[in-house]
């Protein structure tokens, strides 16, 4: 059956990829040139009004609550601070003061959240709200704010064209405002939507619908607060269907080589991180893939056979996934960091009988695998990363926290991998916050960078800000390294249209590092992957690859104008490479 579908997936996507071609070459007879088309200002602009729609309900805000009156409130600040009905707000009040321990300086006081209210009008300099949630008695002189860091939100597509949705999902998490919810569910139904959202732990609920027509689309955006289902946004903007057709022939529709794929499979759910590990001794390997709080470990064959599924508590975002074998039983264990509400926790997980275990559990503190080791760093919200990165032992049973790495100024747990030249040398091969890969040698000096950044990376934080009227910049969660053979394999991604990543990516490529103690030597190992790589993984003579969107056509969606794209898996061999 999978060949038989395979071979239904190559003929639809020749016929689908001949007609966009003969499409596209009209599109250039037609305006008398044949050079590249980019897509016209005034397209963009049709999803930047959307996404500044949606921006301007979340504005980082802060005022005082002026009187009460019931469930009705009264407050101190308008139209001059970009207040708009419909918006939200935290209440709080400000409980005892808390100070430095070293300088003994003041750093703030403790805020005590009192509920929430609904702005319903605004003048030029006060507006009033109701009382969504909380008792009128502890609104008084409460001081309300919409804070700064992400909004969690959960995108839901309908049926827009995927390109085109896809576009505008890359511009929403390139605005650094939003905490992304992917969600597979196919319905209509807005109360199975936000269901769908409250589960999933996300504030606001974004609604794409699309209505075609022969020249243009009609794209409509509708939002919603989880909370009680409410309404508070709709937005219509219209697309010329020439930019959606240029976005379907840019946007990495030609996957992978043939012949170079030994397996592939279409997830069917969002994922954003992969590895691969022994996880029962078997010495056959499991790929390990994460979505949201889930764990999922699967057999991969003709078919991916789910094995083992458990959930990590309070997970809202896994940041890094690894698997090393610490207590030398043969069974490698799963290392997991993850994000919730600002917070990181790094948990590690063992197969013990049928089911999976927690058994080890630290706070504000990153981990991954080094060699067939731990390291750890620390986690401030004020900074990211926070400290030396350090190794983390175990024995007796225990896991303690062990001596510090030796690593050039700058470099974060997630940003490096040890080389070594073939005469003996090291040095450590590390990403900077641009998406350069630098050469440092034993002495911590930089020896060598990279020609052009590698397409940036799409996990981005905000450092946390005493004030909102203050940016800090933010951190990254890097591209994961790997070294094979002396040789540090690095994923590069292309924009869709030259330098504008916010519109996603056409493909990509794995390149391939290796230093002779002078020069730094580069190839590629792995060309021509559609789509965007999220993260990928080397097991012996094979390389397993998670990919968003790539080549994966499922012909009835096709038929009936659904999404035919999805996460995929990709298998590829480096035998030879």
């Amino acid at each position: 059956m999978r060949e038989l579908f395979n071979k239904k997936r190559h003929w639809s996507a020749g016929v689908i990829t001949f007609l966009l071609l003969t499409a596209y070459c009209l599109l250039l007879t037609a305006s008398g040139h044949a050079q590249t088309m980019e897509p016209k200002a005034g397209h963009e602009a049709s999803l930047n009004a959307l996404k500044n729609e949606l921006l301007s309900y979340f504005e980082p805000v802060t005022g005082k609550i002026a009187s009460v009156d019931g469930n009705s409130v009264k407050i101190d600040f308008g139209t001059q601070k970009s207040i708009k009905t419909g918006m939200r707000l935290n209440a709080i009040k400000e409980g005892v003061s808390f100070i430095h321990p070293v300088t003994k300086e003041p750093l703030g006081r403790i805020e005590i959240p009192v509920g929430n209210i609904e702005i319903t009008s605004v003048a030029a300099t006060d507006s009033s709200g109701i009382i969504t949630k909380g008792r009128p008695e502890d609104f008084l002189n409460a001081k309300i704010k919409i804070p700064g860091t992400k909004i969690k939100l959960l995108f839901f597509q309908g049926n827009v064209d995927w390109f085109l949705g896809d576009s505008y999902y890359q511009m929403l998490k390139d605005s650094g405002r939003f905490e992304l919810i992917d969600t597979g569910i196919e319905t209509d139904d807005i109360s199975k939507i936000t269901s769908e959202a409250k589960a999933k732990g996300a504030e606001a609920v974004l609604v794409l619908q699309s209505e075609d027509f022969t020249d243009h689309i009609n794209l409509i955006q509708k939002i919603f607060w989880v909370s009680d289902s409410r309404q508070f946004s709709e937005k219509k903007v219209l697309v010329n269907i020439t930019y959606v057709k240029e976005l379907r022939f840019k946007s990495g529709f030609f996957g992978p080589k043939e012949g170079e794929v030994l397996l592939s499979f279409q997830l069917p759910f969002g994922s954003r991180h992969l590895t691969v590990g022994d996880l029962d001794s078997d010495e056959n390997p499991d790929i390990i893939l994460s979505s949201g709080n889930d764990i999922r470990i699967y057999r991969p064959g003709v078919d991916l056979k789910l094995l083992w599924e458990f959930k990590v508590p309070s997970t809202g975002e896994v940041l890094w996934l690894d698997t090393v074998d610490t207590n030398k039983n043969k069974k490698d264990e799963i290392l997991i960091t993850s994000m919730r509400d600002g917070e990181v926790t790094s948990y590690i997980y063992e197969l013990k009988d049928s089911g999976f275990i927690q058994i080890y559990k630290l706070k504000d503190t990153f981990i991954r695998r080094l060699g067939n080791g731990v390291i750890g760093q620390e986690y401030s919200k004020r900074d990211g990363y926070d400290g030396n990165v350090f190794h983390i032992t175990y024995a007796d049973g225990a896991y303690k926290k062990g001596e510090n790495l030796k690593l050039p100024e700058g470099v974060n747990i997630y940003d490096f991998q040890p080389v070594n030249s073939s005469d003996g040398k090291q040095a450590i091969l590390s990403w900077d916050d641009s998406g350069y890969l630098n050469l440092y040698n034993e002495k911590g000096v930089r020896i060598w960078i990279s020609r052009e950044d590698f397409g940036g990376f799409s996990a981005k934080f905000k450092r946390e800000s005493p004030t909102v009227m203050v940016e800090r910049g933010t951190w990254s969660v890097k591209d994961r390294l790997f070294v094979k053979s002396n040789e540090v394999l690095a994923p590069k991604r292309k924009p869709l249209f030259g330098m504008a990543k916010g519109l996603g990516y056409k493909s990509s490529e794995i390149r391939s590092f290796w230093w002779d103690g002078v020069t730094v030597e580069e190839r590629g190992m792995l060309e021509e992957i559609g789509g965007e790589i999220l993260d990928y993984a080397i097991v012996g003579d094979r390389i397993v690859v998670l990919s968003k969107p790539l080549f994966g056509i499922r012909a009835s969606n096709i038929l009936k104008g659904e999404n035919p794209f999805g996460t995929m898996l990709y298998i590829f061999s480096l035998k030879g490479r």
